[in-house]
């Protein structure tokens, strides 16, 4: 492959977060390959690479687009977690043979180094180097070590990904060390205080010239995402990056300052700094007043702008789904169904709700939104729209069993790690308990409550991917009064960031009360 005839394009790719809840800083791949991908888009080698992040292993388009690919994820540890998504399945591997045949780069940090012996051949000749997890009897037996310890790393000279560099920085970090090398690969760090068992025990990350052309680059690092704010590491990582897409690494090395999260967002997004995260709720009109869409459209937006960074456009006609730019929007709110309406949505309307969140729009559906565009739903037989069941994973069948405790107050408790609930205690909500909801996608719950109508605990929301684009789903809502529980509302607002793939910025009670008295007082939130 020919080098820097044009611009390099460097596909970033992130598995599942591990280690506890997103936002902790541990194994967060998502923000890991965005940060670094926007700090590149960035850096002083801008002009030579373009980025791009997908959660999750890439389609076919993402992967023909790509020079090089970066892959930031877990992988498998004998019994535990899952094979690394570069190595997960016959298609993946089959995907990086091309990738490789055709002289593209191939970066794996951290976990991702993680490898079977059946996967060594590979794993040296992709990037160079493994962590050898696996002993001779195919059981767990490491034979690399993990060390985790505050110490110098020194840099070793006279390769283009170490220009710019120090010649020794202090780290802390959880350090993957005696690997197994490939014989070409070149060492880039070195740790002495781990004291290697192996030749080039002590290296940390390494570059690689595969004699078919095309490069690799590894690195143990990446445990913590904090130490993307030393100039060091960050420079470190971010010239082997981009000299594995192949751009050219400048005298003084990859060079840019570390970003937030919210900023990296705002930029993979070609979003201006000061962006807000643009919300366009869609509620229901006259039809089916006993859904309190009137009241209810109201309490989301006020729930919502009370992240400052939220802006909401309210509209009640489902047609404006064709109409606006939904490419100006971060997410999708829905609050909305066609009761009694044999149109539905308009070929256009869905068309482009399906095109916003698969191309990385975010959605938020709420309540009753479940139950539109249904064949069972009365009176709107001919709204029928399949595709719906896929964007929407648990819909409402009149047709079928699916029914709701009555209206009253339940205690309904959050559930696993979820940024969207993590930290947030159980609490009690005035509202209707769908159960019996119908899909055949998977959910995880992330909020659950007990039925009197089944006897049972039924989930109440729960997250998920649709293309590249995100979605959160809640049962919850059926009137204002939902939103007169704190843990409701601030549910929303980080669903809100979360499928808009910002920052997640958690409210107290204190300050959620003070943001609502002061807006109702100025009639605006202040900057």
């Amino acid at each position: 492959m020919s080098q820097n005839v044009r611009n390099r394009r460097l596909l970033m790719i992130a598995g599942d977060k591990s280690h506890g809840p997103e936002g902790n800083g541990i194994h967060d791949y998502g923000w890991d390959a965005r940060v670094c991908a926007a700090m590149l888009m960035r850096s002083t080698v801008s002009a030579l690479i373009t980025c791009r992040v997908v959660d999750g292993w890439p389609g076919d388009e993402d992967l023909a687009w790509s020079d090089a690919i970066a892959v930031f994820c877990d992988g498998r540890d004998g019994e535990h977690y899952r094979e690394a998504l570069h190595q997960a399945d016959p298609r993946a591997v089959a995907q990086v043979e091309a990738l490789v045949a055709r002289g593209a780069g191939v970066a794996v940090l951290h976990f991702g180094l993680f490898a079977g012996e059946g996967d060594a051949e590979r794993a040296l000749r992709w990037c160079g180097g493994y962590f050898q997890w696996q002993g001779d009897d195919g059981g767990r037996a490491w034979r690399s070590r993990i060390t985790t310890l505050e110490t110098s790393v020194d840099v070793v000279p006279g390769h283009a990904a170490t220009r710019g560099l120090p010649e020794r920085f202090t780290l802390r970090e959880e350090f993957y060390h005696d690997l197994r090398l490939a014989d070409r690969a070149v060492p880039l760090l070195r740790v002495p205080a781990l004291h290697g068992t192996r030749r080039d025990g002590d290296v940390v990350a390494w570059a690689v010239e595969r004699a078919g052309g095309g490069r690799g680059f590894g690195a143990s690092l990446g445990h913590d995402h904090a130490n993307w704010a030393l100039p060091a590491y960050r420079a470190a990582l971010l010239n082997g990056l981009a000299w594995c897409a192949g751009a050219e690494i400048p005298p003084g090395g990859v060079q840019a300052k570390h970003l937030c999260r919210d900023e990296a967002a705002l930029i993979i997004a070609g979003r201006p700094a000061d962006a807000a995260l643009r919300v366009l709720l869609l509620s229901g009109n006259e039809a089916h007043r006993w859904h309190n869409w009137p009241t209810t459209g109201p309490a989301i937006a006020s729930a919502l702008t009370r992240d400052r960074r939220i802006a909401v456009d309210a509209i009640t006609d489902v047609s404006e789904l064709a109409r606006r730019d939904l490419g100006s929007y971060d997410a999708i709110a829905l609050n909305w169904c066609n009761w009694q309406d044999p149109a539905g949505a308009s070929p256009g309307a869905r068309t482009a709700l399906a095109a916003f969140v698969a191309a990385g729009g975010g959605l938020i559906v709420i309540h009753f939104a479940n139950g539109a565009l249904h064949g069972s739903l009365p009176g709107a037989a001919d709204s029928d729209w399949p595709e719906y069941r896929r964007l929407v994973r648990r819909v409402w069948d009149h047709h079928g069993d699916s029914a709701h405790d009555d209206f009253a107050t339940f205690v309904a408790s959050p559930r696993g790690e979820h940024p969207i609930v993590a930290g947030l205690e159980p609490f009690a909500v005035a509202d209707e308990l769908y159960v019996r909801q119908v899909g055949d996608e998977p959910i995880a719950a992330m909020l659950e409550a007990p039925s009197r109508l089944t006897g049972a605990t039924e989930p109440l929301a729960w997250a998920y991917r649709y293309g590249r684009g995100r979605v959160f789903q809640t049962l919850l809502g059926h009137s204002e009064r939902t939103y007169d529980a704190f843990a409701a509302r601030e549910m929303l607002r980080r669903a809100a960031a979360w499928v808009a793939g910002r920052e997640l910025r958690s409210l107290t009670p204190v300050d959620d009360t003070a943001i609502a008295a002061l807006t109702a007082t100025t009639g605006r939130l202040q900057p």
